[in-house]
């Protein structure tokens, strides 16, 4: 994640903690509960303040959160106290190889450019075990292929995004030498009605 992305971050912090915490993700959870079954030891990849974190470890998940973000990583640690949170990067985890058995990448790698992509996928299979299990979600491409945007919120923030086709993504995953064992899509009651494309998929 490029720096402006994570000074971000850091900048509207409380702004997500004070935000409505229920999720869009309440079937992905089921889903993705139900592909790891007895497997508990599952990564976030970009664990923004811990919204998702509280659910997974709800679920019964050994949890552990990354996030680049330390100002995003203090409110975590403070809504969440059971979790285990670690500032991170999403281009070297800093763990063994085949850590985890699974991930969890909710809106985080979509502030990847297209073109670094690969390494970060790369690295989040590195650390998964093998038949480990992902979650990957991203906003649907509409106009905007990548690239910064900036915002007035916080007294003026940049941020990168990339968006994609569903099968922009898919075919992504399969040059990666992941299973895509399903997709999903919901839609964000926002004033541009973003969609979110979620993947669940298995390494080989």
């Amino acid at each position: 994640m490029d720096k402006s992305t994570i000074e971000a971050y850091d900048k509207i912090a409380q702004d997500f903690q004070s935000r409505n915490s229920v999720t869009l993700y309440d079937d992905e959870y089921r889903i993705f509960n139900s592909l790891m079954g007895d497997k508990k030891k599952v990564l976030e990849i970009g664990c923004g303040i811990g919204r998702d974190a509280e659910e997974l470890i709800k679920q019964g998940f050994d949890y552990t959160g990354v996030d680049a973000a330390g100002e995003m990583l203090k409110i975590a640690r403070e809504q969440v106290p059971q979790g285990n949170f670690l500032v991170g990067d999403f281009y070297k985890l800093d763990f063994p190889d085949a850590s985890f058995d699974g991930f969890w990448a909710a809106a985080s790698f979509l502030h990847v450019p297209k073109s670094e992509i690969n390494g970060v996928l790369k690295e989040a299979k590195r650390i998964l075990k093998p038949e480990g299990v992902g979650f990957i979600s991203l906003k649907e491409k509409t106009t905007m292929s990548e690239g910064v945007i900036k915002e007035a919120k916080a007294g003026g923030i940049e941020r990168y995004f990339s968006f994609y086709t569903e099968k922009e993504f898919e075919n992504m995953l399969i040059e990666n030498e992941f299973q895509v064992a399903r997709i999903t899509t919901r839609q964000e009651q926002d004033k541009n009605n973003t969609v979110w494309l979620c993947f669940f998929i298995k390494k080989k």
